[in-house]
């Protein structure tokens, strides 16, 4: 079973994908587009399956793909300041929320565990929820940039509403 925090694979890059959304019996996935961008193309490989990116959000570094397989259903929440864990399938870094707003939080990173190539979409949690995806680093500052869960469900329940047609 897929879930938040599973990496995939896209052309020669990878990433992680933050969420899973229930959507017309099966889930959107939730990555980060610049992963697509880069890799130059729009297919990608996630344990078993293969997808392909049906939508870029316009206005938020986000690709939604559809997954005709069982998925873990994410749980989203609002990102509160202090502790919280970036979890993939990979490993656990601990960090601390500084800074949130509704769309975007600001996260301090562990200096000596700091996230590398390929974790880009990361979900961030808190109590056991989705609070944010990272979408980038600094390592200057031990600096992470996250999309709040908040905005990522609102965004996630806007296109599940909408007339898209797959």
């Amino acid at each position: 079973m897929l879930r938040a925090g599973d990496q995939f694979i896209s052309g020669r890059s990878g990433g992680v994908v933050s969420a899973f959304y229930p959507y017309r019996g099966g889930y959107l996935g939730v990555a980060p587009a610049h992963i697509f961008r880069y890799s130059g193309t729009d297919v990608l490989r996630i344990g078993p399956y293969r997808s392909r990116v049906v939508h870029y959000c316009s206005d938020a570094d986000m690709a939604f793909f559809l997954v005709l397989g069982q998925c873990e259903p994410t749980r989203f929440a609002r990102p509160r300041l202090g502790d919280a864990e970036l979890i993939n399938s990979v490993r656990r870094m601990g960090c601390r929320v500084t800074d949130a707003s509704w769309s975007i939080a600001y996260l301090v990173l562990q200096p000596g565990n700091l996230p590398g190539p390929g974790d880009s979409g990361t979900p961030v949690f808190q109590d056991g929820a989705v609070v944010g995806m990272l979408i980038a680093i600094n390592l200057g500052t031990c600096r992470g940039t996250v999309i709040t869960g908040e905005f990522m469900h609102s965004k996630l329940s806007e296109y599940a509403r909408s007339a898209h047609r797959i």
